[in-house]
């Protein structure tokens, strides 16, 4: 494919909301994805240091990327491309290669340790569930899963799991925030509204840039929503841009079609975020202090223990395996995407050919687990590797945002210019992006 939309025949978008459902599905492999390390670990984390303060961090994270999103997935279906090659058009390369690939380059190497982390916290669930299991196996064993999951190199398989991971960890958490209120960690309106009063602690400055940065649409997702726009069809779809008015119609549909998979991710993350927001800061809150290591899943598990009863421990593990390793599974497939797309651009492999480029993806799926796995035997810091990926995504942003006011301003076809409203929204979007990297940078640099 080398990033290029594949070689479907034309189809004219759907009319209709409900008929525009069936077409859905690059942002629920993102809402896999999302809704993981960043909900159940720094989310509540966060949640159970600052009390109900910074709810309106969470809540801007999640809904303020979402223009960067639209605009990336905008390009992806009116010039077929995937980030890394679209990025690769610029004029400023250095040994072939445009600045920002390297910069990519460098998040997902990156991002290698912090999926550590998740894969990490998910082999701390499985130890739990399964005591009789050698602890230091899980990892292992859990990277060959993943690596099973993802090897085929398809699209449909990874969409439809992300589906079923969607709806397990939505109502499992959706359930507990309700159980809640009849215990005595109850929450009530001036708590919620306390949330939107705009403060931030210093004390949480750190934690809450991390969690704005890794919950929410983050940089990687951001990154690789164009992947699967183009794995879906949505680029094959509408066609190679001409000057036709068929074609500008086509574009205009699949861009409406996309923009509502992005609105249905976004509910479905927000909500899952929030209601950990609400459980770490009513129910962890009450806790002793969050201690990363091996028992920083039993700490958690008082999210549904201390509500629900020790019976509901089942119901924790099940809820925290189904977000950690979905998240370990949709990033494998994504960031598996990634490196081929990279070598591909370095000429190292030819991934015109479908058979190649499954081929390679199947190579990274088995690596990039076992990678994940190592790093995490080594610091047995879940918690720790997960807030360093989620500043790398923050500090990512950067890239992201220049990226997406590229595409706005200077390759956005003037037949499908967007409207003020949207160009409002993208720009409070790219600047509150820009502000959380700028922090993220800078504490990076000199804290």
């Amino acid at each position: 494919m080398s990033g290029q939309q594949e070689s479907k025949a034309l189809r004219p978008p759907p009319e209709g909301f409900f008929p525009s459902l069936r077409y859905l599905g690059p942002g629920v492999i993102l809402s896999a994805a999302i809704v993981g390390s960043g909900e159940l670990i720094a989310t509540t984390t966060l949640g159970a240091k600052a009390g109900f303060a910074v709810l309106w961090v969470i809540l801007l994270g999640c809904v303020i990327k979402v223009g960067v999103q639209l605009e990336f997935g905008r390009h992806c279906i009116t010039h077929g491309q995937t980030a890394f090659f679209a990025w690769n058009q610029g004029r400023q390369k250095f040994i072939g290669l445009h600045w920002t690939v390297y910069a990519g380059l460098i998040y997902i190497a990156v991002n290698i340790l912090g999926q550590g982390g998740v894969l990490g916290a998910t082999a701390l669930v499985m130890r739990q569930a399964f005591p009789g299991v050698a602890p230091a196996l899980w990892p292992w064993l859990l990277a060959i899963a993943v690596s099973a999951l993802v090897f085929h190199g398809r699209y449909g398989p990874i969409e439809h799991i992300c589906m079923a991971f969607n709806l397990i960890f939505v109502f499992a958490i959706l359930y507990c925030v309700f159980a809640v209120q009849q215990t005595p960690y109850a929450f009530t309106a001036a708590d919620i509204a306390h949330g939107f009063s705009l403060t931030l602690p210093k004390e949480t400055l750190l934690l809450a840039v991390s969690a704005f940065g890794i919950t929410g649409v983050g940089a990687g997702e951001i990154l690789v929503y164009p992947t699967w726009c183009v794995e879906k069809g949505y680029a094959a779809w509408t066609g190679p841009r001409d000057d036709s008015p068929e074609w500008a119609d086509r574009a205009r549909g699949w861009i409406r079609v996309m923009t509502l998979d992005a609105v249905v991710s976004l509910i479905i993350y927000t909500t899952a975020t929030v209601s950990f927001y609400i459980l770490g800061a009513t129910v962890l809150r009450a806790q002793p202090e969050i201690a990363d290591g091996n028992g920083l899943i039993v700490q958690l598990s008082n999210i549904f223990t201390s509500v629900l009863g020790e019976g509901a421990l089942v119901m924790f593990l099940f809820c925290a395996f189904a977000v950690l390793f979905s998240t370990a599974f949709s990033n494998c497939a994504s960031n598996s995407r990634l490196w081929t797309d990279f070598l591909t651009l370095c000429g190292v492999i030819d991934s015109t050919s479908d058979r190649v480029r499954r081929r390679t993806i199947g190579i990274f799926a088995c690596l990039l687990p076992l990678g994940w796995a190592a790093f995490y035997v080594l610091f047995e810091k879940p918690l720790l590797l997960v807030t360093i990926m989620g500043v790398a995504n923050s500090v990512f942003l950067l890239v992201v945002v220049w990226q997406a006011f590229v595409y706005r301003y200077y390759e956005t076809d003037p037949r499908l210019r967007p409207s003020r409203l949207y160009d409002a929204y993208l720009w409070a979007s790219l600047i509150s992006l820009f502000a959380a990297g700028a922090i993220a940078l800078r504490d990076t640099l000199f804290k």
